[in-house]
């Protein structure tokens, strides 16, 4: 997960044409943000009496102390390198941080059965984008990549969404969104957010004289449809999890283009 963050990152740096020299800090403090976030995520579920822990949620639980540590060494290391971001950055990393600790105090705050855990999908999904894409465009906002990063705004969804389908398949009484929308209606926005992606991808390579962009809305249409694809054959992908390490592995697909 935080590899993904990091690789789609420096997919959209290069997508508004921003050198590596400008780009470098925010792309090593996003990925030990993702990780802190993820992590702390895990840790607070844990600490609800009427939450029903996960395989990843009882690892966390196991080494929370360790993890602690962990949590505090990273945050006293983003804080130092705060200090070389431009001030654009800082203040929108301001923002985001602002909205992170809200949604972190709501998770503490409400039992894991409370209906607001069911919009933890779309909250995290706008967070996740804000964070890899949103830092991006303030360096040198490319007005072409608006369309790619609203395209990568759904896919996150469409990824979170299949996670909490299949966990709710595998779980019953687990609390999410997939269990507020239902099976059936869970698996048609699945497909029609691949279906929109699909035209959208199209009408960006057909409008883009950019070889570049192209490629990464190429890259975006096959990270659909590969969950498309797991969700379609949900039965062989939810043995042993296969769904967790193709559905984060999709992240990863920018390597194509940007090595």
């Amino acid at each position: 997960m935080v590899l993904g963050a990091v690789v789609c990152n420096v997919m959209f740096w290069k997508l508004n044409k921003t050198p590596l020299e400008h780009s470098f800090t925010v792309v090593v403090i996003l990925g030990f943000s993702v990780w802190i976030i993820y992590v702390l995520d895990r840790l607070l579920d844990n600490n609800k009496t009427d939450f029903v822990p996960t395989e990843r949620h009882i690892f966390h639980q196991q080494n929370a102390k360790i993890l602690w540590y962990f949590i505090g060494i990273f945050v006293l290391f983003c804080a130092v390198l705060i200090f070389y971001l431009p001030n654009n950055i800082i203040i929108f990393g301001i923002v985001i941080s602002l909205l992170i600790g809200i949604y972190l105090l709501i998770i503490i705050k409400i039992s894991s059965k409370n209906n607001l855990q069911r919009f933890k999908e779309p909250v995290t999904a706008f967070v996740y984008v804000s964070a890899v894409f949103g830092t991006t465009v303030l360096h040198n906002l490319q007005t072409s990549s608006l369309l790619i990063g609203f395209i990568f705004l759904l896919i996150v969804f469409q990824n979170l969404l299949l996670f909490s389908l299949l966990e709710f398949k595998k779980n019953a009484n687990a609390c999410n969104l997939a269990e507020y929308f239902g099976i059936n209606k869970s698996n048609l926005i699945i497909i029609a957010i691949t279906f929109t992606i699909t035209i959208l991808g199209f009408y960006s390579i057909y409008s883009s004289v950019s070889n570049y962009d192209n490629k990464v809305v190429f890259v975006e249409i096959i990270m659909s449809f590969i969950l498309l694809i797991i969700n379609r054959f949900d039965r062989f992908f939810l043995i042993n999890d296969r769904y967790r390490w193709v559905g984060d592995g999709i992240f990863l697909l920018p390597l194509s283009i940007i090595l």
